[in-house]
């Protein structure tokens, strides 16, 4: 049973002890506030598992409809993940300086790993890693063969929307199968990664071979999802519901609500209760929390016409 080809992944939820903080790590890169949000205590407990009212901030790149970030008050403290946890893993932008994103997070008071310098195949990238306030990892990625962004129809900027939305998992073929073959997301490509520098600019405490899926909505708008499996490195999964400092949950929106969550259900996600939630620059919609069958927590959004 394959569900309509309408899904598509539209923003990050990020978990925050300290939302004024948050809020201006990601405006450091690029983001603006687009609007603030109380979030009453019936949907702060469906979408995010918490007890009580929250808030939250709706940050934006100017001149992209998507790829936005939702940053969430939230009381519950940061998990000690590991190095190779499962679960929400990364947010990531594309850069058209590397060195000046470095510089533009350390300002921010992020800790920035080495920069990975490296060819893979016919493509040459460049990549660093921030980890931001709570413990969320930003990834800059400077290639020569971006898939659609903001940056196209602004090149001087230094960073895209969020361009990818990464999270790790056990099992890379069935969590994929589950994305594009019931869930409906195209699969674009699907690799392996065997490249030190990668482990480096990770910051992991030895080099780990991965393997990724790479998927996208309709016409690949960001952002797109990605899957990342470690070929021989056990982690604990890290859920993202209740929503601790630093979680992040991707944030996807669909046509008809009802009937996508019947077909994922049926194969083997498990779900919250519908709720309106207001909108990441949208009008309030109805939307529920959902867990995949390899354990990745997301946020599922009726479209509004």
């Amino acid at each position: 049973m394959t569900a309509p080809s309408d899904l598509a992944l539209d923003h990050a939820v990020v978990g925050a002890s300290d939302v004024a903080v948050t809020v201006a790590f990601f405006e450091a890169l690029g983001f603006q506030m687009l609007a603030r949000h109380e979030v009453g205590a019936d949907v702060a407990a469906a979408l995010h598992g918490l007890a009580g009212a929250t808030d939250e901030v709706v940050l934006a790149v100017p001149g992209a409809t998507s790829g936005g970030i939702r940053v969430v008050a939230t009381p519950l403290a940061q998990v000690d993940r590991g190095d190779f946890f499962r679960g929400g893993h990364a947010i990531d932008l594309y850069t058209t300086d590397i060195n000046a994103s470095v510089a533009a997070a350390r300002g921010a008071g992020a800790v920035v790993g080495p920069i990975a310098d490296y060819a893979f195949g016919p493509v040459h990238l460049t990549q660093a890693q921030a980890v931001g306030p709570d413990g969320v990892d930003v990834v800059f990625v400077g290639i020569d063969h971006r898939l659609p962004s903001v940056l196209d129809a602004a090149p001087q900027r230094l960073h895209s929307e969020v361009h990818s939305i990464v999270a790790s998992i056990d099992d890379l073929a069935a969590e994929t199968a589950f994305w594009s073959e019931v869930a409906g997301l195209t699969l674009r490509s699907q690799f392996p990664i065997d490249v030190p520098a990668v482990s480096d600019f990770m910051m992991l405490p030895r080099h780990a071979p991965v393997r990724m899926s790479v998927m996208a909505g309709p016409e690949a708008r960001p952002p797109r999802f990605e899957l990342l499996a470690y070929d021989d490195a056990d982690g604990r999964l890290t859920p993202s519901h209740p929503l601790t400092a630093g979680a992040l949950v991707p944030a996807f929106m669909v046509d008809d609500l009802d009937a996508f969550l019947a077909t994922v259900t049926a194969a083997g996600a498990a779900s919250g209760d519908v709720v309106v939630a207001p909108g990441a620059g949208t009008p309030a919609a109805r939307t529920l929390w959902l867990r995949s069958p390899g354990g990745v927590d997301v946020e599922l959004r009726e479209r509004t016409p």
